[in-house]
């Protein structure tokens, strides 16, 4: 049998080695470079679809400035809408527990439907500060409407309660103040002019409630209107509570009225709704509301709050203190409140506001 034998050279198989490493490392070395110069290109596409990503979003973002604007800067504060929802739970449960049914207030479903289409319709306009004050005006009164409307129902429904009127007790921190009711209205009955001036500033409540609304939302001054109807609700909430807890005629009760040539006394407590709402077993309210509440006076409230509130709008201010100052003294002639109900609607506007702006201010920080 033949056998063979192999010879191997130790140099040339060093050699062979070596070749075999370097040509491995350069295969390396191709390897991550091509691994590299595609991660940079990755890296380079991404980026550019970012860039144009975010081109895009600004894009849009100009575009629907006004709708995004809107969304984000809304006059009507968090804590004011759940104070709303709030009223409106209050009022509807009073009417369930006490059986009370009030039919002559309006229906708001349709104002409602009538805001929505013309927000709806403004979105297609051009997105000028004009359709900015307009949408905020259109919420902003909406939003009013149905806080009052509210306010009325639960005012309304809680008198059903019935707690004791606490006439004689007004009356007599009058007479410890110094003050008397019966004179200071024989003494503006006696006075055409004056009478005519206090009954005309008593009637712009509802101007003076809607004025705050106006100028600050075609200033576009949001921040304070968050605080203003932040400030409403809660007063007028408050007003209904204290009311209730402390109700009271009024101190047209205790004089007579055919002793007065020109006062009419037009906003004084409904006695005829009070007297029934104090009854016992269901009620069906068909008459058109009125200011129910005595104690503290809201008129009071308004008249300091909307001054309050456009304090820094100079000559609207000023215009404001003087038609005010008549408000509130008509509160006790034409609304026949006592001087205590209106000192407590005048530091019911104090406390509300300054609550409501630090509530806002709380607001604003979690944001």
């Amino acid at each position: 049998m033949a056998s063979f034998s192999v010879v191997v050279n130790p140099r040339a198989a060093i050699l062979r080695k070596e070749n075999f490493n370097r040509a491995a490392s350069r295969s390396a070395c191709n390897f991550n470079f091509h691994r590299a110069l595609g991660e940079i290109r990755q890296t380079q596409s991404f980026r550019r679809f970012r860039d144009i990503l975010a081109m895009k979003l600004s894009l849009l973002e100009h575009k629907y400035r006004g709708v995004i604007i809107q969304s984000r800067a809304s006059a009507i504060s968090r804590s004011a809408t759940s104070l709303t929802f709030l009223l409106v739970g209050i009022g509807l449960v009073s009417s369930i527990a006490t059986k009370f049914t009030f039919t002559s207030l309006p229906n708001i479903l349709p104002l409602v439907v009538y805001v929505l289409v013309l927000d709806v319709l403004s979105q297609f306009a051009p997105q000028t500060r004009i359709v900015e004050a307009a949408r905020t005006l259109l919420y902003g009164a909406l939003y009013l409407i149905i806080t009052v409307l509210s306010g009325v129902l639960a005012a309304y429904a809680m008198q059903r309660f019935a707690f004791p009127l606490r006439d004689q007790l007004f009356a007599n921190i009058d007479v410890t103040l110094g003050l008397s009711w019966s004179d200071f209205a024989h003494w503006v009955d006696n006075r055409p002019a004056v009478q005519r001036f206090f009954h005309f500033a008593y009637d712009t409540i509802k101007l003076q409630i809607a004025l705050p609304l106006v100028i600050l939302a075609l200033t576009n001054r949001l921040d304070k209107l968050r605080i203003y109807l932040l400030a409403f609700t809660l007063a007028f909430i408050l007003t209904i509570f204290v009311s209730a807890l402390l109700p009271a005629a009024g101190p047209i009760i205790f004089v007579d009225r055919a002793s007065f040539n020109i006062l009419q006394f037009t906003g004084a407590t409904p006695l005829d709704h009070l007297m029934r709402l104090r009854e016992a077993g269901p009620l069906v309210m068909t008459n058109s509301p009125g200011g129910i509440a005595t104690f503290p006076s809201f008129h009071a409230t308004v008249a300091v709050l909307t001054p309050l509130t456009l304090r820094s709008y100079r000559p609207i201010f000023v215009a404001l203190l003087v038609l005010n100052a008549a408000m509130l003294a008509a509160t006790i002639t034409e609304g026949a409140h006592y001087f205590i109900d209106v000192f407590a609607g005048s530091c019911m506007a104090f406390f509300a506001h300054g609550l409501a702006k630090r509530i806002i201010r709380l607001e604003d920080r979690r944001v």
